[in-house]
């Protein structure tokens, strides 16, 4: 009885580390977006800095949309606008 209260609990806890790691990425995106978006971004060629390109992708690795992370970070790691500021997270193909 108490190794199922305890699967349980670990089960919750695990959960909930999954529920911040997603609300922390979702907030990052409003904060990335709301920041660097006006309505005519794309039609004038806006790009991504490295930081945000960082922070989108791990708001679309946070929601398990593996193959959109990795191709938004192999298309700004290939463009003119990443200067390598900051580091991109590793690639992971497997995951796609």
């Amino acid at each position: 009885m108490v190794s199922a209260a305890l699967d349980k609990l670990a089960v919750w806890r695990d959960g909930r580390k999954v529920q911040q790691e997603q609300l922390q990425a979702a907030e990052d995106f409003v904060f990335t977006w709301s920041g660097t978006v006006d309505p005519d971004s794309y039609q004038s060629g806006a790009e991504l800095s490295c930081g945000a390109t960082n922070r989108l992708a791990n708001l679309f690795r946070a929601f398990y949309f593996w193959g959109a992370a990795n191709w938004l970070q192999k298309e700004h790691e290939h463009g003119s606008n990443c200067n390598s500021a900051e580091p991109h997270p590793e690639i992971i193909e497997e995951n796609e």
